[in-house]
């Protein structure tokens, strides 16, 4: 799997949000780059996973509050969206520890996937309407 790496397209011209995105990826990279793996103790991955999971749900709160702060019309989806992701990975943390190589591929899989797809699509459109807001002033 080649690693996702920030770049322009995952931008949603919100500052804090998109260094939010950005962290989420670092996660993400060095838990599915080969080259950055060796590079840490083995142990260290389901503390890494723990700290993704962590974040995500930091995130998810800073993001959540933005929305409902700007009155954004899709927040009860947009919030689901996050519960169903938050409910996914805590079933993967559960058998994580047991150190499956299929069960890390599928994991990373489904993260690299979600968050892509979470942030060019759902957070694509959250970041079209505070970018259209702040130009109304």
């Amino acid at each position: 799997m080649t690693p996702v790496a920030w770049n322009d397209s995952f931008s949603i011209w919100d500052e804090e949000l998109d260094e939010h995105h950005k962290q989420l990826i670092r996660y993400i990279r060095v838990l599915s780059d080969p080259e950055e793996r060796k590079r840490h103790d083995p142990n260290v991955i389901p503390m890494l996973v723990k700290g993704l999971v962590d974040y995500s749900s930091y995130h998810f709160a800073a993001e959540e509050k933005r929305m409902r702060e700007s009155g954004y019309p899709d927040l009860a989806a947009h919030v689901a969206a996050h519960q169903d992701f938050s409910k996914d990975v805590a079933i993967f943390g559960q058998t994580f520890s047991q150190g499956s190589p299929r069960l890390e591929r599928v994991l990373l899989a489904y993260l690299t996937d979600w968050l892509t797809t979470h942030i060019l699509t759902s957070d694509k459109k959250l970041g079209e309407f505070l970018k259209a807001r702040r130009q109304r002033g």
